[in-house]
């Protein structure tokens, strides 16, 4: 190579550094490839890659795989102390629309009737403290809500129309159905604990196993028709232009029939985590994926998973009505995909 030592060390000192800058960008542009497609090239879903020819299915494997991955983080161990706990608890109730439908265990108690929505038999064996039993079966006639039953019942439980109520269960849909029982009937204060009884125990409440007294009530029902989809008013709410239709069934039940191709699946337990709701963030996530409209109406059907949805959509502060029993699958807008 000719030329002065002092050009020659130039040129080497120049082309040293076009080959540093070369290889820079090309573990640069690797990096950005590898996020592009992680979890494709193996054929592992990919939570950023939606599927534009089935958003739906897409959709539905997405809320699995997020669930998958916090009860991971859960079994991993990621636990906290009871302080830390407490604050975190604190932490993820901001943001609720309606934070008043929602109570802790660890929260106060004071000036609310507590109803245990559990068995006779679970409620004997041990309670929270106060409670009285108010099983949630006993408000229905043919698995559905009896009015007239349901209003008897409060009143033998020592129910008032004014009184501010805590609802409470085990890990089934018996507290949703009692919330929205107790709307459709008028109640005004009615709240739920989030965890149901599994999480009294856990904050370290202990049980009562003395039958709470229950004063003279005359509760008398104030019935909000608008609360109740039933098969003299359903074209009505078909026929309002701002109606969404949610399906909250398992997506395989969705697949089967569905009301209207205007139908949106949202499975109810992806609103929650062991019984508790998740946090408003992850709730605001969900719905705003499917394009819910808070100053619309959100029809909601698939009981008994629509009971839980339709508390889920209430604390998010949506317009939800609840279309109870699956007698919309013999009207005219059923729509069948299995012949």
């Amino acid at each position: 190579m000719g030329g002065c030592v002092c050009c020659n060390r130039r040129l080497f000192r120049v082309w040293g550094i076009a080959l540093m800058l070369s290889l820079m960008a090309a573990i640069n542009l690797n990096l950005i490839l590898g996020t592009a497609i992680a979890g494709t090239e193996n054929g592992e879903f990919c939570p950023t890659c939606p599927d534009w020819t089935d958003l739906d299915g897409w959709l539905v494997k997405k809320d699995a795989y997020e669930k998958a991955q916090i009860n991971s983080m859960q079994h991993n161990g990621q636990s906290s102390s009871t302080s830390t706990a407490s604050a975190q608890t604190e932490e993820r109730s901001k943001g609720y629309p309606h934070q008043e439908l929602l109570s802790y265990a660890t929260a106060s108690r004071d000036e609310m009737v507590v109803l245990d929505v559990r068995t006779p038999q679970d409620y004997k064996s041990g309670h929270i403290p106060g409670a009285r039993s108010l099983y949630w079966k006993g408000l229905q006639k043919d698995g559905c809500l009896d009015p007239e039953g349901a209003e008897s019942a409060l009143r033998r439980a020592g129910v008032n129309n004014s009184d501010r109520l805590l609802i409470y269960g085990g890990p089934d849909e018996g507290p949703a159905f009692v919330f929205w029982a107790l709307n459709y009937l008028g109640q005004k204060n009615v709240s739920l604990l989030d965890g149901g009884i599994d999480a009294a125990w856990s904050a370290g409440i202990l049980p009562d196993r003395t039958e709470a007294s229950a004063p003279v009530s005359n509760y008398t029902k104030h019935t909000v028709p608008w609360l109740l989809v039933t098969p003299a008013n359903l074209d009505s709410f078909l026929a309002m232009a701002d109606v969404q239709i949610l399906d909250a069934r398992d997506f395989a039940d969705f697949g089967m029939n569905r009301l209207t191709n205007a139908s949106i699946p949202l499975t109810a337990e992806n609103l929650y985590d062991d019984s508790k709701i998740r946090d408003a963030a992850t709730l605001e996530e969900l719905l705003n994926r499917r394009s819910l409209d808070k100053k619309g109406t959100q029809l909601v059907y698939g009981t008994p998973q629509a009971y839980s949805l339709f508390y889920a959509l209430r604390l998010m502060g949506y317009n939800a009505t609840l279309l109870e029993g699956d007698w919309w699958q013999e009207t005219r807008w059923a729509v069948r995909n299995v012949r």
